[in-house]
């Protein structure tokens, strides 16, 4: 079964060249005792690792079963090791970290064989050799007669066909050498051992064969192999052989992965504080990488949530005629002209064509777009950007006017109406006559005239302290000189355009640059007041952003929200617009103001539940003129000027009477109305929310409503308009004056932004969307910022990573050098070079593997403190955190470089000579 033939070894040391094999052949019986003799350095350990292919011979050959070495690769003799050879060793070489149990099951573990059989076999051979009782023991718990058991068992647990056994007493007592002796002959009844030894009296005692070597020559055989025996032998094998294949190319295998792990990890343990210590220095990196991960996650939510919320309250809006701004903002700040040659001297100072410019870039970007067609796209192209958007909202040229749904029984009660165009008005005026009384010491009085106030100013007592404050004011010497005027009794009356004047001219304004020369009419547009407005459609949202205070989230037809901020709180001049507040609330609020005081009152959600407003638009201006027969805009028709000068004297059309009564005959007997069912309040997860706080959001049913009902009204008087009327049109539900995408978030945008040029590349010559966008003018750059920082940031700390690298790179070679001897016991028991590589860098593994942990639990401790920090000085919660994602690629990436340190540690323990790795001690 094994010969070999003029086997020769020579060993190259240098230039010198060393024999230690000259030429030996020797053929071995299937099962016989073997003992090689010879003095020391005559080459007997040689032939034995030759034999079992641990070493290589020079020249000659090695046959095995039939079978000739010549060209066996590295993983035919690991294979031939593992399967056919069981090593005993002088020195036991046991590895010690390791178990009794789990140092026999090791060549096992590497036939590919079931955990359950690997401990049935180990257990079966430790029984045999009588250590059935020691196999939770490690090796430095047992005597030097039960370690070499042990090794026997071990080399035994794969029933190999040869057992190899280098000096197996050398290290014994007496007592524990006969005890050795006596298993081996005992396992020489059935397989073939080669024993190498100094003690004849043993070899001669219990072996049948004895060889011996003299200067690496074979000097003598007591009991040669015949011809005769190597033919029946050969005979025999040819019976028990069934497949040819199997026999001449033995089975392939390898270490798997988990049991290197644990081999691995069983080494780190005896070294605990030097591997904790390591696994922390490699998660520095770490934790620097996750700490500026956290951070940079938590403000770049906390930015999204921004962005997110800032776009719930600033769409993406395009408008039916629009200024593109962003290629006029260009124009503006771009000096094409430095570029060019003038076309003058520069000889003195020239001006530049910068307005003929920006007047030559706002015409060239006024646009006007087909919003019937792009509304049309939309709607049949919605799946496309579905996943997007929050809502899509249009809107239409339509005035709608809320009014408190007071009891009118004359033209009086016009006055307790609040329209929300006067509120801000209302209140500068308020809190500029309570000034100058505090001021001038005189008393102001109001009084109504047509639901229009008139207000008189009485001089009191201290005459000189209102002299002297009116004074100050060249601009009021109106009100000195009536005051000064005995025949008016020291009181001067003031129409509502001299009270707005005397009021921005406390304000520190110039009265005519706000009012305009000759104006008297205060509730222009800049004045007007967005309390009501079109909520987003989107009820999902509004839940999310908003918790419940008082009614219910009912949004049909009708019914609107109150929306308060985080403090539960509404702006005076909302509620006053509003009608919630009185007169005398905001009465008593800028009075207390004015005398540094602070007025609270609470106003119970009881009594917002279910307040209504009536709603007027445009329509309800038109009315039919029984004189003319034709429908006509009562404000125009009658010239309308709200002013107490007005008569029928100087102005013959002007009938205020039944102005008022067309006024509160529309107020009082419209339909259109609509309620507050419940009260909002953002909640503390949403910092800017997709509805305005301090408002009250109706929605788009109303708006879908009022058009209808606008065109029913227009439909009624299309055919008999007057002129006065002649800008009343019908407004097209389809051809909306502007259309608002809410993006969900900036991300988000982008996919809109392609939606709408995919419609312009579609859409006709002329037809092409042009739009804005403010936000993205604005906030585009923030992430950007965030990023670049992050990036820098992580850039720096991961120098401390290649560092760490390096460092475990070099603790991982000290390990090899350490674990050299186990190297040597792999190899002998069939494992390859690769199932070293693996084994080392299943340590690599599991050092980054710890260090990943430990930078991602030091992180997770540190956010504590940190978000306690960061909310002190910022006062934004929980802005550093983790993400879950973000943890596992910090934990891949140890993983990863600690794998790559460990390659050439690696490489360098695979490479080492089995046979030199066996001597290292």
């Amino acid at each position: 079964m094994l010969r070999l033939i003029d086997i020769k070894k020579v060993y190259e040391m240098g230039e010198t060249k060393v024999e230690a094999l000259k030429g030996v052949s020797l053929n071995f019986r299937k099962n016989e005792f073997v003992s090689i003799l010879g003095p020391s350095g005559c080459g007997k350990t040689t032939l034995l690792n030759i034999i079992g292919g641990l070493d290589r011979y020079t020249t000659g050959d090695l046959i095995i079963n039939g079978v000739s070495t010549k060209e066996y690769k590295d993983k035919d003799w690991d294979t031939y090791r593992n399967h056919s050879i069981g090593f005993v060793f002088q020195s036991y070489n046991l590895i010690p970290h390791q178990t009794v149990l789990e140092n026999v099951e090791l060549a096992l573990t590497l036939s590919g064989v079931s955990k359950e059989e690997r401990r049935k076999r180990a257990i079966g051979v430790l029984e045999k050799v009588g250590l059935k009782d020691k196999i939770k023991n490690k090796p430095s718990q047992l005597s030097g007669g039960q370690m070499q058991r042990v090794a026997i068992a071990r080399a035994l647990v794969n029933d190999p066909e040869i057992i190899l056994a280098d000096e197996p007493t050398g290290a014994l007592d007496t007592v524990s050498s006969v005890q050795i002796m006596e298993i081996l002959k005992e396992i020489a009844k059935d397989k073939l051992i080669i024993m190498v030894t100094h003690n004849p009296d043993l070899a001669k005692e219990y072996s049948t064969r004895i060889v011996k070597l003299l200067d690496g020559n074979l000097i003598d055989d007591s009991n040669p192999y015949t011809k005769d025996e190597e033919i029946k032998e050969i005979e025999d094998s040819k019976k028990e052989v069934k497949d040819e294949e199997t026999t001449n190319k033995p089975k392939k295998k390898r270490m798997s992965f988990f049991t290197a792990l644990a081999l691995s990890f069983k080494n780190l343990l005896t070294k605990k504080a030097r591997t904790i210590l390591v696994a922390f220095a490699g998660s520095i990196g770490i934790i620097g990488i996750a700490l500026i991960l956290s951070i940079s996650s938590g403000f770049s939510t906390y930015v999204n949530k921004q962005q997110e919320d800032t776009l719930s309250n600033y769409p993406l809006t395009i408008n039916a005629k629009s200024v593109d701004f962003s290629s006029l903002m260009l124009a503006m700040f771009t000096n094409d002209n430095e570029t060019k040659n003038p076309n003058h001297n520069l000889d003195g100072v020239y001006h530049k064509d910068t307005i003929s410019s920006i007047m030559d870039s706002v015409g060239s970007n006024l646009n006007a777009n087909d919003l019937k067609k792009f509304r049309k796209y939309i709607i049949e192209n919605y799946d496309e950007i579905k996943d997007y958007v929050n809502a899509v909202q249009y809107t239409y040229n339509m005035n709608l006017e809320f009014y408190k749904d007071n009891e009118m029984n004359s033209i009086a009660d016009i006055d307790n109406v609040q329209p929300n165009s006067n509120a801000l008005m209302k209140m500068i005026v308020k809190y500029s006559l309570f000034y100058f009384e505090k001021q001038s010491g005189a008393k102001v009085e109001t009084t109504t005239i047509y639901g229009q106030p008139v207000y008189t100013i009485s001089r009191t007592d201290s005459t000189d302290r209102t002299y002297s404050f009116v004074r100050k004011y060249p601009s009021l010497s109106f009100i000195e000189t009536d005051l000064e005027d005995d025949s008016k009794g020291n009181k001067t009356t003031l129409d509502s355009a001299k009270v707005v004047e005397l009021a921005f001219t406390l304000m520190g304004f110039d009265s005519k640059t706000i009012m305009g020369s000759g104006s008297n009419s205060y509730s222009s547009n800049m004045m007007k007041l967005t309390i009501f407005y079109e909520m987003i459609d989107n009820e999902t949202l509004i839940k999310d952003q908003y918790d419940l205070l008082a009614g219910d989230y009912t949004l049909e037809d009708g019914n609107a929200l109150l929306v308060l901020d985080k403090n539960n709180e509404v702006d005076e001049l909302v509620l006053y617009a509003l009608g919630i507040f009185s007169d005398e609330d905001i009465d008593n609020v800028l009075r207390n103001l004015v005398y540094g005081n602070k007025y609270t009152k609470k106003i119970d959600y009881n009594d917002i539940i279910g307040v209504e407003y009536k709603v007027l638009e445009e329509s309800d201006y038109i009315v039919f003129d029984n004189t003319i027969n034709k429908y006509v805009d009562f404000r125009i028709y009658n010239q309308a000027k709200i002013t107490v000068e007005d008569t029928e004297e100087n102005n013959p059309l002007y009938d205020i009477t039944k102005y008022y009564a067309c006024y509160m005959n529309a107020i009082k007997n419209t339909n259109n109305k609509v309620k507050i069912t419940g009260v909002v309040r953002l909640n503390n997860k949403t910092d800017s929310g997709s509805l305005s706080n301090g408002g009250i959001a109706y929605t788009k049913n109303l708006t879908k409503q009022m058009l209808d009902y606008h065109n029913t009204k227009y439909n009624l008087a299309k055919d008999t308009l007057d002129s006065s009327a002649a800008s009343f049109e019908y407004v097209d539900e389809l051809t909306p004056e502007s259309v608002q995408i809410y993006v969900n978030s900036f991300e988000a945008k982008s996919h809109v932004k392609a939606f709408i040029d995919k419609y312009n590349e579609t859409a006709e010559s002329g037809d092409e969307i042009s739009y804005t966008d403010y936000v993205g003018l604005i906030m585009s750059t923030v992430s950007t910022i965030i990023n670049a920082i992050t990036y820098v940031l992580v850039a720096f700390v991961s120098v401390s990573l290649v560092v760490s690298s390096i460092m475990i790179g070099i603790i991982t070679y000290i390990s090899v050098i350490e674990r050299t001897k186990e190297i040597g016991i792999l190899r002998s028991v069939g494992a390859s070079k690769k199932d070293v590589k693996r084994v080392f860098t299943a340590e690599s593994f599991i050092i980054g593997l710890a260090s990943g942990t430990f930078g991602i639990t030091i992180t997770l401790l540190l956010i504590l403190p940190i978000n306690i920090i960061l909310k002190h000085f910022t006062g934004l919660a929980s802005m550093a955190y983790l993400p879950i994602m973000g943890s596992v690629i910090l934990i891949a990436i140890s993983i990863v470089l600690t794998l790559i340190a460990g390659l050439i540690p690696a490489q360098v323990a695979a490479k080492k000579d089995p046979v030199v790795a066996l001597r290292t001690e």
